[in-house]
């Protein structure tokens, strides 16, 4: 097929082509067309051009990756959701809260600082084990109250305590030199 073909060709149809045969010219006549609304959902959702433009570029790598898992509906639905939520796990990674724990002080401050503060926290977190870092973000990004950490994973409410009092625990220790550094020791 030439590329005019695929212009009268609906969305659903584009993208089988894409997923059963692997066909870049079905995907690229997607991507034509929704690129512009995608990107313009993204500079809304972040206020930000270099960041929606990261987004952007992980929302077609997320279509790309997880093209298996479209089965029915439509296709623009479906797309949307994904720059949605890609939109908002940005927005979550990005958050700073002023405490994680009651040692480790996050200041909203620009500059070099802020962004080393930054990435000290986020390797800290790395670390962390799936179901700490899982309930500290929860927590302290998303603001999950205890019952609805309990609900979200689905774990009792006295676990949802052990686990955050061992990830804080965990998180402090990690986040040690970061204090020292603060203090200029």
């Amino acid at each position: 097929m030439k590329v005019d073909d695929y212009i009268n060709i609906i969305d659903e149809k584009l993208f089988a082509l894409f997923q059963t045969k692997n066909d870049e010219k079905a995907f690229a006549s997607l991507y034509s067309r929704y690129s512009k609304k995608i990107l313009s959902y993204c500079i809304h959702a972040s206020k930000d051009k270099d960041t929606a433009k990261d987004v952007f570029q992980k929302v077609w790598l997320n279509v790309v990756a997880n093209k298996d898992k479209f089965v029915d509906g439509s296709f623009i639905a479906w797309i949307m959701i994904i720059t949605r939520n890609q939109c908002l796990m940005e927005k979550r990674n990005e958050k700073i809260t002023t405490t994680i724990t009651d040692n480790v002080l996050v200041s909203d401050a620009e500059g070099f600082e802020n962004s080393f503060k930054k990435d000290f926290i986020k390797n800290a977190l790395a670390k962390l084990p799936d179901e700490f870092k899982e309930i500290i973000e929860l927590k302290y990004y998303d603001d999950f109250s205890y019952e609805e950490l309990a609900k979200a994973l689905n774990i009792s409410l006295s676990l949802v305590k052990v686990r955050l009092f061992r990830a804080k625990k965990m998180l402090s220790e990690l986040l040690k030199n970061l204090k020292e550094y603060e203090n200029g020791i």
